[in-house]
């Protein structure tokens, strides 16, 4: 048995100008004015949620550097191993 996709009706108001312009838009396409701008509010839509999504981890990507920043680990057994071997290194 086959689901049936659920929708829901938006009602918008534009001026008669744009209303043409799309329906042309569509018509070159091949699509009716429904699926035209279906496809083009759910490209708008990906796209702002992905410029706010972005800015968002972006935002808490920096408020923890900045706290690892102000309060950083002590230094691991192979961190001070390594800075050991380095200084061996250095002295030759």
């Amino acid at each position: 048995m086959m689901a049936t996709a659920s929708h829901s009706k938006i009602t918008i108001r534009q001026p008669g100008p744009l209303k043409a312009k799309i329906a042309t838009a569509a018509a070159l396409r091949g699509m009716t004015v429904t699926s035209f701008i279906n496809g083009m509010l759910e490209i708008a839509a990906e796209r702002t949620l992905r410029r706010i999504q972005g800015r968002e981890a972006t935002e808490r990507d920096s408020a923890a550097l900045l706290a690892m920043l102000q309060k950083p680990a002590a230094p691991n057994a192979a961190l001070r191993k390594a800075a050991r071997r380095l200084r061996d290194l250095e002295r030759g």
